[in-house]
């Protein structure tokens, strides 16, 4: 008779408190993560969850096969799918913006909780005062002045080294014009 045995390692990720998730959270990709987590929302039965889930992975496929972009994507670049997570969650902030003047607070709760459940698979942003910091140090490196409009902007915005996981390039541009403006 044959009899199947179980690997060792499949045992305790069966688990979801095992203490090598947490350590593997940090190494794995984010869409592996999302992957992971998609199976135990279908598991743990958590709707909001996996609804989130599903439509980032469906945002990545999509990425991936548009070819109308031009740029490339993959599903492995930790930075493509954060930016990815990132225009979801401003959607989602749009969103709770229309729905509180709207006068729909029950709406605007899911949004912020779809919120939350993105939120935890961006590596930690950073703070208007550390992308100033950055751009100081640019500002520095550079000898940019006041006087260079446009072009000073886009040569800082070149010059300073903040992947668009970690802030929207958005807010950077927002700093960097800003602190030209004051200088």
């Amino acid at each position: 008779m044959f009899c199947r045995t179980v690997p060792r390692w499949s045992l305790s990720a069966a688990r979801p408190g095992a203490r090598w998730l947490t350590d593997l959270a940090s190494t794995v990709s984010i869409s592996a993560r999302l992957k992971l987590d998609l199976k135990e929302a279908m598991k743990a039965k958590e709707k909001t969850k996996l609804s989130v889930i599903k439509g980032v992975l469906s945002d990545i496929l999509y990425a991936e096969k548009n070819a109308m972009t031009g740029a490339s994507f993959s599903r492995d670049s930790d930075t493509d799918v954060a930016t990815l997570i990132q225009r979801a969650i401003k959607q989602r902030n749009e969103s709770v913006q229309s729905y509180t003047a709207g006068g729909r607070e029950d709406l605007a709760k899911a949004e912020e909780a779809e919120i939350g459940i993105l939120s935890a698979y961006l590596p930690r942003q950073l703070t208007t005062e550390e992308i100033e910091t950055h751009v100081a140090q640019a500002i520095k490196r550079l000898g940019v002045g006041v006087g260079g409009g446009a072009k000073a902007v886009g040569l800082l915005m070149r010059e300073v080294d903040i992947s668009p996981a970690q802030a929207p390039k958005s807010k950077v541009a927002e700093v960097v014009k800003r602190l030209l403006s004051t200088m």
